[in-house]
């Protein structure tokens, strides 16, 4: 499944992860709790969305932030 271009740029700058995001796509280490809030903050003003606290427990890998703001801008 091709992701979104915007999405994908937005969580890869958030990982700090540019060269190894991919290697990286499903680790739950990438983030500490409290980088992981700030991102889902960011992303809720970058992209207009808000996410229910069920939803900020789900994000812990990259992929997860980026499939859930895609199922969000859907």
């Amino acid at each position: 499944m091709a992701h979104n271009a915007d999405v994908v740029a937005f969580v890869q700058k958030h990982s700090k992860l540019s060269d190894q995001f991919e290697a990286h796509f499903e680790d739950p280490d990438v983030w500490s709790s409290f980088e992981r809030i700030e991102t889902a903050l960011t992303a809720e003003e970058t992209f207009n969305i808000q996410f229910s606290p069920e939803e900020l427990t789900a994000l812990t890998t990259p992929k997860s932030f980026v499939e859930m703001i895609e199922s969000k801008l859907q």
